[in-house]
């Protein structure tokens, strides 16, 4: 085999190892980060849905700001997505400090749930909202100016 062959196979061989290795880190991170027992959005750390109802498996996760808002998003896959739901909903209302924003029900397959709550931060809002299927469920935070409108049944 000619030397410049076999040069060129090595390179190749050690790009593609590199990447199934930064692959494998980034779905261990990924886990780690959306399973972590707390969300936190600057002063503000929110329990998360793992401290409450116990490990889900995430199949993605993402962070953005735009306009004046943070927003982070995991998506947790789930056998049991309406008992998560109910225990993760009871949790925000009671010891959370969140409030309805919208109507709910979660016997209602696909919806969502909207609830807000005063940021730490002077002038800041948290709005968490959590889109559900039989599937599983997306619980997206956002952290910007604003005020709440609370829903009255």
């Amino acid at each position: 085999m000619k030397k410049g062959l076999k040069i060129f196979l090595i390179v190749i061989a050690c790009i593609l190892g590199l990447a199934v290795i930064g692959g494998g880190v980034s779905l261990v991170l990924l886990n780690l980060t959306a399973n972590a027992e707390e969300y936190t959005m600057g002063d503000d750390v929110i329990r998360s849905v793992t401290a409450v109802v116990g490990e889900r498996k995430v199949t993605s996760t993402s962070t953005k700001v735009g306009d004046g808002v943070q927003t982070k998003a995991m998506h947790y896959q789930s056998e049991s997505t309406q008992q998560d739901l109910n225990a993760y909903v009871q949790y925000l209302m009671g010891d959370g400090g969140f409030i309805l924003t919208k109507d709910m029900d979660l016997n209602e397959i696909p919806a969502t749930v909207q609830m807000g709550k005063a940021s730490v931060e002077e002038g800041q809002i948290l709005l968490l909202t959590i889109d559900y299927d039989v599937f599983g469920y997306t619980i997206t935070i956002q952290k910007g100016k604003g005020s709440l409108t609370v829903y009255d049944q």
